[in-house]
């Protein structure tokens, strides 16, 4: 997984949309085994390719936290559940701190509109 790419920007759930609405603040993210393991907290996007390249899971372990991307396509999101399943395992999952990505902006808003589509 490659996610040191200087176009990729973290964008929070509540401004993400689907084609139905938006996302709820309590999606949760269940494995192939039907197992919750996590919350969507928000996805990393490349504006000038206009694409979502990973999803972004935060899991609480007792007395810790820890995100986790998940690739786009490999998501389904069932709107009359509320739940986002994957077909990866939990376990198979990269661990991330979005600190390490610019947070999308409006600049970044400006760039997804005027770049030609991917």
């Amino acid at each position: 997984m490659d996610t040191k790419s200087d176009n990729l920007r973290f964008i929070e759930t509540e401004r993400l949309r689907t084609t139905a609405d938006r996302f709820n603040d309590a999606t949760v993210v269940v494995s192939p085994a039907d197992k919750v393991f996590g919350t969507l907290v928000g996805a990393l996007i490349d504006p000038p390719r206009r694409h979502i390249d990973y999803l972004v899971v935060e899991s609480r372990r007792r007395f810790s936290t820890h995100q986790y991307v998940v690739p786009f396509d490999t998501a389904r999101f069932d709107s009359g559940t509320n739940e986002l399943h994957v077909e990866v395992s939990a376990d198979a999952l990269d661990e991330v701190h979005v600190d390490q990505f610019a947070r999308f902006s409006d600049a970044d808003l400006l760039t997804a509109m005027f770049s030609p589509a991917a």
